[in-house]
């Protein structure tokens, strides 16, 4: 098969599921075309996009959680009022040079941007939109989108509810790397890390390293007895630097961007973390129970809510952070409920569900 998947840079979750995807495709020899949408669109405008989103998540989250609840509603934006004679253009050249079997989509702008292309031009390639966080927002919801890919069964819901039909629907799972399907065991993970076998708590603010501001990882090592503490920065350089610079009474582990998360996941007995929705996949595909802050307006509250409903997670304010989490860490019959409920709700081998999807 010829695939292209679609992504976009903004916020680091769509780009994974897309390599997710397109690993598992090339390990069974098939093509595969990665693009970034907004660069397709317009270099310019990803930029101008990407920087304006990261000041919007940084300084005024409250505003994007206004903006993600206005356009809650499906077909929201007429994206074929954007879509001219260079953009048809330039999509057909595409696909007369690749050739697709499929289409995929790991985030909700090439999905309707690639929706109405296709009804413009009259094309008759699959369509799929993948769904990357435990809600379905509607702005994923087109009419040229053959199936939605979404986080579980228990969202399906959400899409029948506009009308959306049954053979539409994969609740196949967050497509990740193929790595968490089998992580090292917790002991394996310590030794690769140089931990000690003890208590341990990870911390982690996503690819973008907005979730673990130094003064929370301060109270925490000042509260907390005992346990070790890793925490994983991201690509959130300052964050790095302050936090290296920092001293501690416990003992705490500071790491930048790392390419195994899977091996300090298994490492864990706790994950703190905001909720994004390809993180909490990951996590549920280790069974690591989370305890999610933060969470930014929007997708974010939609995938705490979700979680904590399912029991595999817990949510608290930051002001109480501390003492509920000293109270949790001790509590290992809570936290071996939680990791079962986490095994449950989890998809390790959502990519390759994706791939026989893609085959049908």
């Amino acid at each position: 098969m010829n695939i292209i998947i679609f992504s976009a840079n903004i916020g680091h979750g769509h780009n994974l599921v897309a390599e997710a995807t397109a690993e598992e495709l090339r390990l069974e020899g098939h093509t595969v075309q990665q693009i970034d949408a907004l660069e397709f669109v317009s270099p310019f405008f990803s930029k101008v996009l990407l920087e304006s989103y990261l000041k919007l998540l940084r300084y005024t989250p409250n505003i994007y959680g206004r903006i993600y609840q206005w356009t809650e509603e499906p077909t929201f934006f007429d994206f074929s009022s954007i879509i001219n004679n260079l953009f048809c253009n330039l999509f057909k050249k595409l696909l007369s040079q690749f050739k697709p079997d499929a289409i995929v989509c790991t985030h909700s702008f090439p999905a309707g941007f690639l929706s109405a292309l296709k009804l413009k031009l009259d094309i008759d390639v699959p369509l799929f939109a993948v769904v990357t966080d435990f809600t379905v927002h509607y702005t994923y919801v087109h009419p040229a989108v053959n199936s939605y890919v979404i986080a579980s069964p228990k969202l399906a819901y959400q899409l029948r509810h506009i009308g959306i039909e049954e053979q539409q629907i994969a609740p196949i799972g967050i497509p990740i790397r193929r790595r968490f399907s089998h992580p090292p065991s917790k002991a394996e993970a310590r030794v690769a890390l140089g931990l000690n076998n003890r208590p341990t708590l990870l911390l982690m603010g996503g690819g973008l390293g907005m979730g673990t501001p130094t003064e929370m990882v301060r109270v925490l090592d000042s509260y907390l007895d005992g346990p070790q503490l890793m925490v994983i920065t991201g690509k959130n350089e300052s964050l790095y630097r302050e936090l290296l610079a920092s001293r501690f009474r416990n003992e705490v582990h500071i790491v930048g961007y790392v390419d195994n998360v899977e091996t300090y996941m298994a490492a864990a007995d706790l994950l703190v973390t905001k909720p994004g929705g390809v993180t909490c996949a990951e996590a549920l595909a280790i069974g690591l129970p989370m305890a999610v802050v933060s969470p930014i307006p929007g997708q974010e509250f939609r995938n705490a809510s979700f979680l904590v409903e399912q029991q595999a997670a817990v949510q608290f304010d930051m002001s109480f952070l501390a003492p509920k989490l000293a109270d949790l860490m001790v509590d290992e019959l809570r936290l071996s409920c939680m990791s079962r409920l986490a095994k449950r709700l989890a998809r390790p081998l959502a990519a390759r569900h994706l791939v026989d999807l893609l085959h049908r």
